[in-house]
């Protein structure tokens, strides 16, 4: 009967550390660590603790984690954050937000070998032990002997210098601080700020309307602009699935029509991506998940200058004294009438 209770406890344990336990995963299945890993991430969650396997030839390729979007989606290994090539590299997602994996190998990660994941905090594991310690050591401040300190004092009464620096204090008042005070209010005077908030007032442009960034066809984003005047302070929303599609700003026309990367901007790819026009001019946008820029997934804008007129701020009437009422008044109705 004893060794029964004790089998069954001995399994609730494992069950409750197998569901509260890190997940590893083994980047690509199988395959491991070799050709396109985009699809492979579908529709896993990704959470601190868990740990990634990439296995692969070491004489052939590595593991490369970058710091930026931008470095990942232009396969730049310059300076990476860390770099792995045993061949059976473990690595431990420690922090929460997006972790950036590609091969050194350019012409391999070009070709799709990199991986993005999105990691966040699992619920099932919150641990919080950094206040502890700083309560613990919070304790040992007032453990200092301050009583000495107080036993001492009386000693100081002694000495009655301190009375004649009070004597002295009053004399500091007497310098004029009020004329800075004076003076401060002229500081709010500078509201250049309030026309730099023209750009909220501007129009958001939902980019291709119902049928978001998705649509297969080299004209269908050129009839949508094209009926549209936008204008500096406007924005664009770019909606579209994060998994299979991305939003890149370039500023090459010639980049925009061949579908490279070579001006790459910005890079935008979680899925629902707010983008300020903020400078007159012509902005490119293109896709360049595998063949989707070529499909027609691409968007060229001209901006034109804000048309809303820029609100000065409101200045106070400056108020007349007595005597210049009078004088405005007398001289009023002697004024030639034309």
């Amino acid at each position: 009967m004893i060794t029964k209770k004790i089998f069954g406890f001995v399994l609730m344990i494992t069950i409750l550390f197998a569901c509260c336990s890190a997940t590893t995963y083994k980047v690509g299945g199988s395959n491991g660590w070799y050709g396109k890993k985009n699809s492979w991430v579908v529709h896993k969650d990704f959470h601190v603790g868990d740990t990634l396997i990439f296995e692969y030839d070491q004489n052939v390729n590595d593991v490369t984690q970058v710091y930026s979007a931008l470095e990942y989606e232009s396969c730049d290994s310059s300076s990476p954050k860390a770099v792995y090539n045993t061949g059976h590299d473990v690595v431990t997602l420690k922090e929460p937000g997006y972790h950036y994996f590609i091969s050194s190998n350019h012409i391999q990660c070009v070709n799709g070998l990199k991986l993005d994941v999105l990691v966040v905090h699992d619920k099932s594991r919150p641990i919080p032990p950094p206040p502890p310690p700083s309560k613990i050591h919070e304790p040992s401040r007032p453990s200092p002997p301050p009583p000495p300190a107080k036993i001492n004092e009386p000693s100081r009464p002694i000495p009655p210098p301190p009375p004649p620096s009070k004597i002295h204090e009053p004399s500091r008042p007497s310098p004029p601080p009020p004329p800075a005070k004076i003076n401060e209010p002229s500081r709010p005077i500078p509201p250049p700020p309030p026309p730099s908030k023209i750009f909220p007032f501007g129009k958001i442009y939902k980019v291709g309307d119902s049928r978001g960034w998705s649509v297969y066809n080299s004209y269908y984003y050129y009839k949508w602009s094209e009926g549209k005047q936008f204008h500096v302070g406007d924005t664009l929303f770019f909606e579209y699935n994060k998994y299979l599609n991305d939003v890149r700003e370039i500023s090459n026309d010639l980049d925009f029509k061949s579908c490279e990367q070579n001006s790459t901007v910005a890079v935008y790819k979680t899925g629902h991506d707010l983008v300020k026009l903020t400078k007159p001019g012509v902005y490119y946008f293109v896709s360049l998940k595998t063949g989707l820029c070529q499909a027609g997934i691409k968007l060229r804008v001209t901006v034109q200058p804000s048309s809303e007129a820029v609100p000065f701020p409101n200045v106070p009437r400056k108020k007349l004294s007595p005597i210049d009422r009078l004088n405005r008044w007398w001289f009023h109705p002697f004024r030639p009438h034309h």
